[in-house]
Order: structure tokens, then C-alpha cells, then sequence
């Protein structure tokens, strides 16, 4: 789903920058107030990382890969979720060349906030029906937040390629709403059966409730 330099316009550069300037600044406000977990930031940095390696060209400088946003949020919180993804996006696209450096804010936009925001929201709202729904609204989240970014990103480019490649997106919702589901029901799984690991059962207690 990273966008490349030299395909959208500058006007579209110039204000999603700085809408995902301003959320993720929000975003940072926002932790200021919390107890941010950086060890299982870090370390979900590093799992978000490997899953973006598999990328799949799509066309029109486009690309199609997992995008972990919404176990991030499970997982972190929504606003460390948004700036670890941040994080992510900025280091990919400055060490490596995967995204562009003047299209950061756009991928920042579409996967970083609209991505983990929309997941996390959808998430909760499933949780907030009791325990057993935990699992089934992380890949409910993930599904969500996958098509959520499409749209945006198909508006940002006002129709076109990506358009035409949103039936490649939706199955990569589904895969990564199955990934995702799979996930926290391994985490929520490990941690039933190990009461005294703090962060799993930490995770545990969050997620059954769906709040950050």
C-alpha cells in the first residue's frame, strides 16, 4: 500500500502531510497522559517490519502487503499504535526506499492513522459485547482498517489504478483480518495459561474490556 514519490500531485502531498502531521502530533500529546509500553512498541515495530518485506507490486507505484495496524492497537493502544506505525513508515521509506520521502505523509495518512484508527474503533465497538467477541472484532478491526485505507488512498489518488486494484486489497483484508484474529486468540491463549506473565496478561485484561 506504499505510495511512491512522483505519482500523486503536490496539492494531495501538501494536506495529507499535514492532516497526518497533526494526528500523529495529537497522537504524541495524547501518550503524554498514558504509560507508553516502548519495549512491545519496539517489538512490534520489528513484527510490522518483517510484514511489510512481502510486498506485492499492484501497478501505478503501488504495493500490497499486511499492514499490522490494527493488532498494533490491540496490542499498544491506539495512539502508540499510530506512532509506531509512523515510526515504521518513516524508517522504510528513509532506509530503504519503500514509500517515498515526499509521499510520507500520504502512507502515513492512509496506513498510520486512518488504518489503526478505523481498525481500533471497529475493534472495540465488537469487544465491547463481552470476552468471547475479543478475538472475532480483532479480525473484524483488521478487515476494516485494510478497506478503510484503500478508500482513502483510492480518494487521495481520485480514482484510477487503485480503484481498479481494490479487489486485491479485499483479499488482502481478508488475510489480514485472519492473521490478526489468529494472533490475539494465540496471545489471549498464552496468557490464560500464564497468569503471571505481566504483559500478556496485561494485553489479556485490555483486550476482553476494549479499551487502550
Amino acid at each position: 500500500m506504499h505510495i511512491q514519490d512522483g505519482v500523486l500531485n503536490p496539492d494531495a502531498l501538501v494536506v495529507s502531510g499535514a492532516a497526518a502531521v497533526g494526528a500523529v502530533a495529537y497522537a504524541g500529546v495524547a501518550l503524554r497522559r498514558s504509560r507508553p509500553r516502548l519495549g512491545l512498541a519496539l517489538a512490534g515495530a520489528g513484527g510490522v517490519l518483517i510484514a511489510h518485506l512481502l510486498d506485492v507490486p499492484l501497478g501505478a507505484g503501488l504495493t500490497g502487503h499486511v499492514v499490522g495496524g490494527t493488532l498494533l492497537a490491540v496490542a499498544l493502544g491506539p495512539w502508540l499504535a499510530v506512532v509506531t506505525m509512523t515510526a515504521v513508515l518513516a524508517l522504510e521509506a528513509l532506509a530503504w526506499g519503500d514509500g517515498g520521502i515526499a509521499a510520507l505523509g500520504v502512507n502515513v495518512m492512509v496506513m498510520g492513522v486512518v488504518g489503526v484508527l478505523v481498525g481500533w474503533a471497529v475493534y472495540r465497538g465488537v469487544a465491547r459485547l463481552g470476552p468471547r467477541w475479543t478475538v472475532p472484532g480483532a479480525g473484524l478491526g483488521a478487515f476494516a482498517s485494510v478497506l478503510a485505507s484503500a478508500l482513502v488512498l483510492v480518494g487521495v489518488y481520485g480514482g484510477g489504478t487503485p480503484a481498479a486494484a481494490l479487489p486485491h486489497y479485499l483479499a488482502w483484508a481478508a488475510l489480514e483480518a485472519s492473521a490478526t484474529a489468529a494472533m490475539v486468540a494465540v496471545t489471549l491463549g498464552w496468557a490464560a495459561h500464564r497468569p503471571s506473565s505481566r504483559v500478556p496478561a496485561d494485553l489479556r485484561r485490555r483486550t476482553a474490556l476494549g479499551r487502550p
